[in-house]
């Protein structure tokens, strides 16, 4: 193989970086001037070379992404991922906070616990009223607001950190999703909305029925308990909820459906993390005399955890959605000559 065979060879293997269709329009060209650059008798591309094909690669494939990912059937997402993700946060911080002024007087509440649920209620309201740069701001301080709850855990119990991440996660998906909204063409109110609503009352009066029914605490739904069965009040609640939730989430339509999973992805992959990638860390720390606090390298597994699972479920949701509108191109195609 001749140098100059090889130095191509190299510079096409570089070249797959690009997208597919970039390839496909700007390969040869680029290759060409390349070879017309380089060193004579040169068999490999130059460091230089080599980051600028690399640099440029990543740029057009953000480029790409961006474009994709500002299309109408993410924003709907979004705004159902904000919405939707303000009510429940909404609920969550409800449940703690005290029914009565006294006990926040004795200090069984402190001022963390009562701006989570006005924080959300308030960013909730401005979103539907379609306020959509001050439902940006009001999400960026519910998520420090809720960041914030859990952070004050961390010195004396790091597994609750751990344990509470998802929650974290899901008011920066929030934050991220309404500061992205806060841009370009307003979104419509999804349908279902108040489906997504009920699911959420329904859950919360499972939760109830279980504080007043305090056998209960895991997946259980029946216990053999002081020589007879008892059945799990709340799980009636909790059925209906989640049928409410899939119906709910059904109606938003096929695109949107696909998407809201895809926004889902970073708060599934941290609670899977958490359960089985700190699983050891969790059963060590709770059982040593002083906490043990978490290394850089965990730190940054955990922070990395989010953004990778949304840009690999991204990525899966935009191939497969390629491949499929290639295969309908292909059946209407046999269709018209058949």
């Amino acid at each position: 193989m001749t140098p100059h065979d090889e130095l191509e060879r190299r510079y096409r293997r570089l070249m797959t970086a690009y997208p597919r269709r970039h390839r496909q329009e700007y390969e040869e060209e680029m290759v060409a001037v390349l070879l017309a650059a380089a060193e004579p008798g040169a068999r490999r591309p130059g460091l230089r070379d080599r980051a600028d094909l690399l640099v440029n690669a990543l740029a057009v494939r953000l480029r790409g992404w961006g474009t994709a990912l500002g299309d109408d059937a993410w924003r709907r997402a979004a705004f159902v991922v904000q919405l939707v993700g303000s009510l429940f946060l909404l609920g969550v911080g409800l449940r703690r906070l005290p029914l009565s002024v006294a006990p926040y007087l004795a200090g069984g509440a402190d001022a963390v616990d009562v701006a989570r649920p006005a924080v959300w209620a308030i960013g909730f309201a401005v979103a539907l009223a379609g306020l959509r740069r001050v439902a940006a701001g009001v999400a960026a301080a519910g998520a420090i607001v809720e960041t914030v709850h859990v952070a004050r855990w961390y010195d004396y119990s790091p597994s609750q950190v751990l344990r509470s991440s998802w929650l974290v996660t899901v008011a920066l998906l929030v934050a991220a999703g309404s500061v992205w909204l806060a841009g370009g063409a307003r979104v419509t109110v999804p349908r279902g909305l108040w489906w997504f609503a009920a699911a959420l009352l329904a859950a919360v009066g499972g939760r109830v029925a279980d504080d007043r029914q305090w056998q209960f605490r895991g997946l259980d739904v029946a216990i053999f308990y002081d020589g007879r069965f008892v059945f799990r009040v709340g799980a009636p609640f909790y059925l209906t909820a989640a049928g409410l939730a899939l119906w709910a989430w059904w109606r938003l339509g096929g695109p949107v459906r696909r998407r809201v999973l895809a926004l889902a992805a970073p708060v599934a992959a941290i609670a899977a993390m958490v359960a089985y990638g700190f699983a050891g860390f969790m059963y060590s720390s709770q059982r040593f005399p002083s906490p043990v606090l978490l290394v850089p390298v965990q730190w940054a597994v955990l922070l990395a955890t989010p953004p990778v699972a949304f840009v690999l479920a991204a990525a899966l949701l935009n191939r497969w959605e390629r491949l499929s509108a290639l295969v309908r191109l292909g059946r209407q195609a046999e269709d018209a000559s058949a």
